[in-house]
Formats: C-alpha cells, sequence, structure tokens
C-alpha cells in the first residue's frame, strides 16, 4: 500500500505520452525512493479544530537502504519537548511486515508496535507507524485514472487509485484504498486521499516545498507536509530541515541497542 509519509522520496522521470500502466507506476517510485541514505531534522505539530494541541515536537530522522536493495531500515529520536525527549522509534521493513521498535526512555523499555497497531497515530500525531514506512511496488495494485493539473498548480499529474495487493497489508495500513496525484516529471505525490477500511475518506494529504536534493541522481523531497484527519477534525505538518542525502550510516544505528541509547 502506498503509504503517507515515503511521499517524501521520489526522483525525476520523463512523463510518458500516454498514460502508464498502474504497475508502472509503483515500480518507478519504487526505484525512485531508492536513495541509499537519508538524514534530516524535522518538526511536527499538530491541532485540532484550528487551536494547537501540544507543543510542536522536534526530531531527527535517519534511513538507510538494506543490503536487499528494497527494504529500509528507519530511526527516529525526539529531542524536543523535554517530556518526550530520548524517545525512539526503529522501523525495520520486510516483505509483507514491518518490525516497529518503541522505546519510551522514562520506563527504559523497549515495546514492539504489532501489525494491526501499526496504522495507529505516531507520536500523537495524524500520521500513522505504517506512514512512516516505505511502500513498496509489490505491496499494491494500481489504476491510472486520468491526467489533469496538479492541485493548485500549473504542472500535470497522473490521477493514480492504490489499493493494498493483500488483507494482511491492508490491516497494517489500515488502508482500503487512496487516490493520489503524481507529477508527471518526478513522480512526486503532491496530493492523495486516503480511505479507511470501511471506505469512507479518512486523511488528505498535501505535499509541497518539493526540492531537488541531488541534482546529480534528481532525487527530490517535499520539505513541507500537510495531513488532515476528516472525521477528527485534526491536521499534523512536518516540515523537514537540513537534509543531506547519501550519506554514511553505520548500522550499528539502526540496532535496538542504539535505539535504547539516549
Amino acid at each position: 500500500m502506498k503509504t503517507i509519509v515515503m511521499v517524501l522520496l521520489a526522483t525525476t522521470g520523463v512523463a510518458h505520452a500516454a498514460p502508464p500502466t498502474g504497475r508502472e507506476v509503483l515500480e518507478r517510485q519504487e526505484e525512485a525512493r531508492k536513495i541509499p541514505a537519508f538524514q534530516a531534522k524535522a518538526t511536527i505539530s499538530t491541532v485540532k479544530d484550528g487551536a494547537k494541541e501540544k507543543a510542536a515536537k522536534k526530531f531527527r530522522w535517519w534511513r538507510k537502504l538494506g543490503d536487499d536493495k528494497v527494504h529500509f531500515v528507519t530511526l527516529t529520536r525526539f529531542d524536543e519537548p523535554a517530556t518526550i525527549r530520548g524517545e525512539g522509534v526503529l522501523l525495520r521493513e520486510g516483505k509483507g511486515d514491518n518490525d516497529v521498535l518503541l522505546y519510551l526512555p522514562r520506563f527504559k523499555k523497549i515495546r514492539r508496535v504489532e501489525g494491526q497497531s501499526q496504522s495507529s497515530s505516531f507520536m500523537g500525531s495524524v500520521f500513522s507507524y505504517a506512514d512512516i514506512a516505505v511502500p513498496h511496488a509489490d505491496e499494491s495494485k494500481a489504476k491510472v485514472l486520468r491526467e489533469e493539473a496538479c492541485p493548485g498548480q500549473q504542472l500535470k499529474c497522473w490521477v493514480v487509485e492504490i489499493t493494498p495487493a493483500t488483507d494482511k497489508i491492508r490491516d497494517r495500513t489500515g488502508y482500503k484504498r487512496s487516490v493520489q496525484w503524481m507529477r508527471q516529471d518526478n513522480w512526486v505525490t503532491v496530493y492523495g486521499e486516503f480511505y479507511n477500511l470501511k471506505g469512507a475518506l479518512w486523511k488528505k494529504l498535501t505535499a509541497t516545498e518539493v526540492k531537488e536534493v541531488d541534482p546529480k541522481q534528481h532525487k527530490w523531497l517535499p520539505h513541507h507536509l500537510k495531513i488532515e484527519d476528516v472525521p477528527g477534525k485534526r491536521v499534523t505538518v512536518l516540515t523537514l530541515a537540513d537534509v543531506k542525502v547519501n550519506v554514511t550510516l553505520d548500522d550499528t544505528l539502526f540496532t535496538e541497542q542504539s535505539l535504547a541509547n539516549e
């Protein structure tokens, strides 16, 4: 299933003269996200009915492509506010399954976030743990619906409907389907609508400040993501800063020992 947060990793592609097939869309995005290593500083904040719920959370983010050249490992470490300083999330992707570990320093314990629970809130935000994972072509099925202008832009987008390949992936992500507007020039999803397991509209995503972070390989990243929980009337904004790609990250960073090392 094409999950949310990993619209963050995409690369330039030449627009098709005719609509691509659904499989071509998934494979192009799969290849586009294969940045060997990535790190950034991030801020995430959530509001409900226009009123701020809590102070913005600040964290550092590291991601590395595994030896299989398909799956990623991701470490998130929170720095602010002081009440959550040191908390961390380690996400290790696998074929059909993702292993998500949460470290809570006040309890000195690591706990596992099981399959269906991965569709629950990521650190109190509208994003879920599943949204933080990188989606893969074999996890989804896609259908290109039409070509039209990207929402609020002069650029052209493919409008694509994406559904989970299996019931297990559907339950993990919490999405029955999504409809996404993908830029034709770089395969970045700039707008998306995500539907819950009952088929009702659940979340809306808008990605802006799309920047080319690796001109040599034509890699692009949105630096501003806004996601809305439609029935819950909550909005989360995720912003990236100090983005670095193709950095050297040691494998020891992505271990349980590292996770528990505040």
